[in-house]
């Protein structure tokens, strides 16, 4: 299922700024400073409107694919060259067998209908030792109104996330929860909203609700504090779920 084109609008126009995705920035930059190699050859499987593309490049060479030809023309908005970003979907990747150092996917798996078959079609263009860093909606109970905004087809416990990526055939090295702190708030706005999907009230994400600058920053600086922390210790719950595999 993809996105609705107004929220790569709404993606792009936020994704500098906005606390999920500074949150977001952090983790992945502890995760390439952990597993990236030098001069990497790394993949960004649904690289959206580029913002997390954008800091892959700085540890090798980034290729990004998408499937919406709306997230492509942001891509080249931000100044992402053809052949850096290009339209492909991640259930068939345009490249060769064991091309990759490094595949990452943020919140994309999660809109494609067979799963296993994309982390396998992933997998196969790791090099053997390659690894695939993804983060994933967690709790199916917690679906409202952003999860069919940005075309989830669905959310993930920690224990079918780590059977379907080992049923694809990739090893996991980690697997945790991460954004954990606002959990009790979101699952309250989440109920709320999966309420108003029931009403007929318009379909939007989380992202559309604009915050003022001072809470903004201090949530963002608190989200990226936890992220640091998910760098050293697993966590039991949270809205995602973050698995690192391994390409045996």
């Amino acid at each position: 299922m993809l996105m609705r084109r107004d929220e790569y609008a709404v993606m792009f126009q936020v994704e500098d700024n906005y606390w999920w995705y500074r949150g977001l920035r952090t983790l992945l930059q502890q995760a390439l400073a952990r597993y990236a190699p030098p001069n990497a050859m790394i993949l960004d499987a649904g690289c959206g409107t580029g913002a997390n593309l954008q800091i892959l490049q700085a540890h090798g060479r980034a290729i990004g694919i998408d499937i919406s030809e709306e997230a492509i023309e942001f891509c080249r908005a931000r100044g992402i060259p053809q052949d850096r970003a290009f339209m492909a979907s991640v259930t068939d990747l345009p490249f060769p067998d064991e091309l990759f150092d490094l595949a990452v996917s943020f919140d994309v798996i999660c809109n494609i209908p067979d799963d296993v078959a994309t982390f396998a079609e992933i997998g196969r263009v790791l090099k053997p030792g390659g690894r695939l860093i993804t983060q994933l909606p967690a709790y199916q109970w917690l679906w409202s109104t952003h999860d069919v905004a940005v075309g989830h087809q669905r959310r993930y416990s920690a224990r079918e996330l780590r059977a379907k990526v080992t049923r694809a055939g990739l090893e996991i090295e980690r697997l945790t929860h991460t954004n954990a702190l606002f959990l009790p708030f979101v699952i309250a706005g989440r109920l709320a909203r999966r309420r108003a999907l029931g009403n007929g009230q318009a379909v939007q994400s989380d992202l559309t609700t604009p915050l003022p600058r001072p809470v903004n920053d201090s949530l963002g600086a608190l989200v990226a504090a936890e992220m640091r922390a998910v760098a050293r210790v697993n966590f039991p719950v949270g809205l995602s779920v973050l698995v690192v595999a391994r390409k045996r």
